[in-house]
């Protein structure tokens, strides 16, 4: 489902990520946790094309992006990817001046040409689905931080996508509000909805993920079943981070 092999991506002279090698399988869920400049972010963003590598390769959903492809073949599979590959943000990335069901349907009347009717159906469902019907109406700025975000996961999952990557989609929230968006999550992970997910909230990693994969400096330093990570952790790297939280 992913497939990461040696990539690596750097900015000037700081590199952000160093020769990472991460497979994802269908239907799980594997929960990304580290210290603030490790890299999650940013591999998540190469997965969906927003950063480019600067070397290595990788596979979502069949499509292989390599990066000595010329950037016109890289550009036609980002977009291939993109189809299948829903993207959930720390700031929800809303339009502010479209309703929530407007915001939700925006991509399949654009991308998928589909009539208005047939869209606003397909909204509807996917606003309910996150608890959200009652206000498809409302513009985000009347929206709480919380709810904002539901809109944001429902308008990934409108064009039925194969993969969400959520990159610390709690991380803007008021502590109050982050429940509501992490059950939405949780049910995601019940229909076997493959995921990767970024985030600093450590109980609901150890709940939710099948997987713990732990970054530091750039690189993947060990991975594992969350009880054994959270118990046993195998590196004095992760020991240190989680004695932190």
């Amino acid at each position: 489902m992913i497939k990461t092999n040696k990539l690596s991506k750097s900015f000037h002279d700081l590199e952000v990520l160093k020769s990472v090698d991460l497979q994802v399988n269908t239907g799980e869920v594997v929960a990304i946790l580290g210290p603030s400049g490790s890299g999650k972010s940013t591999l998540l963003r190469c997965l969906n094309g927003l950063e480019e590598m600067t070397s290595g390769s990788f596979e979502v959903n069949g499509i292989i992006v390599d990066a000595k492809q010329s950037k016109k073949e890289r550009n036609k599979k980002i977009r291939s990817i993109r189809l299948h590959t829903g993207m959930v943000f720390q700031q929800f990335n809303l339009y502010p001046h479209k309703t929530a069901l407007q915001n939700v349907i925006e991509a399949l009347r654009v991308v998928k040409k589909w009539s208005y009717e047939k869209a606003v159906e397909k909204g509807d469902n996917l606003l309910s689905r996150v608890g959200l019907y009652e206000k498809r109406n409302e513009y985000p700025s009347r929206l709480s931080g919380g709810q904002q975000q539901r809109v944001a996961i429902a308008r990934s999952l409108a064009l039925e996508p194969a993969i969400i990557l959520f990159d610390e989609p709690t991380s803007a929230l008021d502590p109050e509000l982050v429940e509501e968006v992490l059950s939405v999550i949780r049910e995601l992970a019940k229909d076997g909805m493959t995921m990767v997910i970024v985030t600093h909230e450590m109980q609901f990693a150890r709940e939710v993920a099948d997987r713990i994969v732990f970054m530091a400096d750039g690189t993947i330093m060990e991975e594992g079943k969350p009880e054994d990570f959270f118990t046993n952790p195998r590196t004095e790297r992760a020991k240190r981070f989680l004695k932190k939280i």
